[in-house]
């Protein structure tokens, strides 16, 4: 039996990388969280975090051990890997992580059960430059395409004047 291009094409979309990327960085903060018995207490009794957040399914900590367990960027791999991650947003430009200092907390769609955004709380010191909270959210496909797009489009027209 064949398959047919509409498909192959859903199919495609179903194994997508940056969702399984995702869903890997997720599940380490939630192993870390885990782990971490001082970090459940954090959350269960800090003032900062939402009530009704504390009971949440899927609560991750960030403490910078994942860009920690990547391969370094110089490589193919950690390259290809810390790519994905600033191109989604879990990791900032500078190549460290979104949530760094952050208890996680996820959310799913209900349809694909892939994670579409997630809000991070921090604990400990909190520095004048960091946000006590950070908000994330999964970029659309088409969303990449464009602004990879407008970029290219916006340095041909900088060339174009100078």
């Amino acid at each position: 039996m064949a398959i047919t291009h509409m498909a192959y094409q859903t199919m495609l979309r179903q194994i997508n990388l940056q969702d399984i990327y995702i869903q890997q960085a997720f599940e380490f903060y939630r192993d870390r969280y885990c782990n971490n018995d001082e970090i459940q207490r954090f959350v269960s009794t800090s003032n900062a975090i939402p009530d009704e957040l504390r009971d949440h399914a899927f609560i991750g900590l960030c403490d910078r051990a994942l860009g920690l367990e990547i391969p370094s960027a110089r490589t193919i791999e950690g390259g290809a890997i810390r790519g994905h991650y600033q191109h989604c947003g879990l990791f900032v430009p500078s190549g460290g992580e979104l949530f760094r200092g952050c208890v996680v907390f996820p959310e799913f769609d209900d349809k694909t059960g892939q994670i579409v955004t997630a809000v991070g709380y921090r604990f400990g010191r909190v520095r004048d430059w960091q946000k006590p909270v950070v908000y994330w959210t999964k970029p659309q496909p088409d969303q990449l395409v464009m602004n990879g797009l407008n970029t290219v489009r916006k340095m041909a027209h900088a060339k174009a004047y100078h």
